[in-house]
């Protein structure tokens, strides 16, 4: 695994560039480190006038306005090869796979897809968790129900992928907010 200058993780020898944002990486000589060259320019811009330069990682806004990404609750594995792990949530969504660049990695669990199985987003407005179903081909159970389209989740929720089963603890909510 390898780390574009975007902040993505990804196998390079499966990608000559990065998956999620296109990133090419140079390969070097066996027994030396992957260079990686940032983009150029970004997508053209409309009426073919050259792009913008792209200007770094995203920042999650709740980053941009504290200085940091506050932790909001956690997902904790009651049942699968995972039990008693816990992860983190953050504001926004939180993507859940088994590859090890998503927010939750359930990577011991061949039957949870690699990318965008499911996310958890938190609505730091309304101080609302939603399950969203993912990209993948994988279902997606709430409380044992399929998810379908995203749904509002409450304290001790539990989603279910493959063999994974992952309670909500939720730390922000009615008695608790970060200023």
């Amino acid at each position: 695994m390898i780390q574009c200058a975007s902040g993505h993780f990804f196998d390079e020898q499966k990608n000559s560039a990065c998956p999620y944002c296109a990133t090419p990486i140079d390969m070097p000589p066996p027994g030396r480190t992957v260079a990686i060259r940032p983009p150029a320019e970004g997508p053209p811009a409309a009426g073919g006038a050259p792009a913008a330069p792209l200007a770094g990682k995203t920042v999650r806004l709740v980053e941009e306005q504290l200085g940091i990404q506050p932790v909001v609750g956690w997902l904790v594995c009651i049942e699968g090869p995972d039990r008693g792990r816990d992860y983190r949530l953050r504001t926004e969504k939180n993507f859940i796979g088994r590859d090890p660049s998503m927010d939750v990695s359930v990577g011991s669990d061949p039957t949870v897809s690699r990318v965008r199985h499911a996310a958890v987003a938190f609505e730091p407005e309304e101080k609302q968790f939603w399950l969203i179903p993912g990209e993948a081909s994988g279902l997606v159970y709430l409380n044992g129900q399929v998810v379908h389209s995203p749904g509002v989740m409450k304290h001790r929720d539990v989603v279910r992928l493959g063999k994974t089963q992952l309670m909500l603890v939720a730390l922000v909510g009615e008695e608790f907010q970060w200023d």
